[in-house]
């Protein structure tokens, strides 16, 4: 596993960290966010977990589940530096993305900022809201190829 933090502290994960997927020797994964899958040893943990399912389904579900899932939230939260009670986890991003902007109190003169690069169903979340709510939308267009320093420019001028 190649895990490094580059100078302004980002966590980089490098290629060492293929061996840790099923992938197949020839193959690269270039869609990560729709398509991925996660590591061996998470695969090991989630195979234990349905056979714990199988085999005392009541007992897991009422029990042993919600204590997996408490612990999960405290081990993100401890690695987020945020309160347990705010982590929750979702099936998706964009089951995220419509949780959060869907259920925030919009005022006069607030404006949700995103880039051109939105997914659709994401971007259709922020037209639903700006026509249902007080909150206006400003997308951040721009042409690839572009750096991530660009990127965060028109970020802060936005």
């Amino acid at each position: 596993m190649v895990l490094k933090k580059t100078s302004n502290n980002d966590l980089v994960i490098g290629r060492g960290l293929r061996d840790q997927f099923m992938f197949d020797d020839g193959y690269i994964n270039l869609n990560h966010g729709s398509f991925g899958t996660y590591p061996k040893t998470v695969r090991e943990v989630f195979r234990n977990a349905q056979d714990q399912t199988e085999a005392r389904p009541d007992a897991y579900i009422r029990y042993t589940y919600p204590d997996l899932l408490d612990k999960s939230r405290e081990a993100v939260a401890s690695f987020l530096n945020a309160p347990t009670n705010t982590c929750v986890f979702v099936p998706n991003a964009t089951t995220g993305i419509n949780t959060v902007l869907r259920n925030l109190v919009y005022r006069p003169g607030d404006v949700i900022v995103y880039f051109a690069t939105i997914y659709g169903a994401c971007e259709k979340t922020v037209s639903y809201v700006t026509e249902t709510t007080l909150a206006e939308a400003c997308k951040i267009e721009y042409t690839y190829p572009v750096s991530d320093a660009y990127l965060c420019e028109r970020l802060e001028e936005t």
